[in-house]
């Protein structure tokens, strides 16, 4: 991850965690923001893994990264990995 735009995150058990940040952007359908990153790990198949969290910025201006529940909303962003994947 050297040289690649990682940050620090904070998981939910506590853990500090370096990940690399793959793209951020606005969903257009809700307005809200959200993030594709990767700590780089690969799963059975060889595959990196992925994570997509919702970026929320707190009133101390701190930011939270929240998991995707609203299946509406994933469908959306499962989209939007699709054509980044495809080079759109």
């Amino acid at each position: 991850m050297e040289g690649q735009n990682v940050i620090k995150i904070i998981d939910i058990d506590g853990a500090e965690k370096q990940v690399e940040v793959i793209t951020h952007f606005t969903l257009a359908m809700n307005g809200k923001d959200y993030m594709i990153y990767t700590e780089n790990k690969t799963d059975a198949n060889g595959n990196i893994e992925i994570s997509t969290s919702e970026v929320v910025e707190k009133e101390d201006g701190s930011i939270e990264l929240n998991g995707v529940t609203d299946e509406t909303v994933w469908s959306e962003l499962k989209k939007v990995m699709v054509e980044m994947a495809k080079g759109e």
